[in-house]
């Protein structure tokens, strides 16, 4: 806003054919995460076979230590990757002369009392939205076409 004051808005974007938008992806963390998952599985992998004696000794005190140690590095791997995925922000990043629709979805007023939809509203809602995007798009397209008695003879 001009004025400085922040208005959080939800929205939906596609191209002009009604398809996701393709661009430069960030914030998804698939770096960290196959990193966690790699150093998560060496270090099962290696508390597993650290200090392992002969496979014909006893089940000893050792042994359920490492498998210990080993369950504790998976857990700790497990509650990272979840983290991670919690905390990503993904962002889309086009190409500044790319068309797009912009469709506003109107948020409930704060005073209201906020109802639960269900499912069924839920698709016909979203049914609509793409309903109302093909109509606009449509309309675009009879615009943009040369009209037949503005052509000259």
């Amino acid at each position: 806003m001009p004025d400085g004051a922040v208005v959080p808005i939800e929205a939906a974007a596609t191209d002009l054919d009604l398809r996701p938008l393709k661009g430069k992806v960030e914030g998804k963390n698939t770096g960290k995460n196959v990193l966690v998952r790699s150093l998560s599985g060496i270090g099962q992998a290696g508390a597993m076979l650290v200090g392992q004696g002969s496979l014909n000794q006893p089940l000893s005190e050792s042994d359920l230590m490492r498998e210990r140690v080993s369950n504790n590095v998976g857990e700790a791997g497990d509650e990272e990757v979840s983290r991670l995925a919690i905390t990503q922000h993904i962002v889309v990043t086009i190409s500044a002369d790319t068309p797009i629709y912009v469709v506003l979805e109107q948020s409930p007023k704060s005073n209201q009392v906020s109802q639960q939809p269900d499912a069924r509203s839920v698709a016909r809602s979203n049914s609509a939205n793409v309903e109302q995007l093909r109509q606009l798009l449509q309309l675009q397209q009879e615009l943009n076409q040369p009209s037949a008695s503005n052509q000259p003879q």
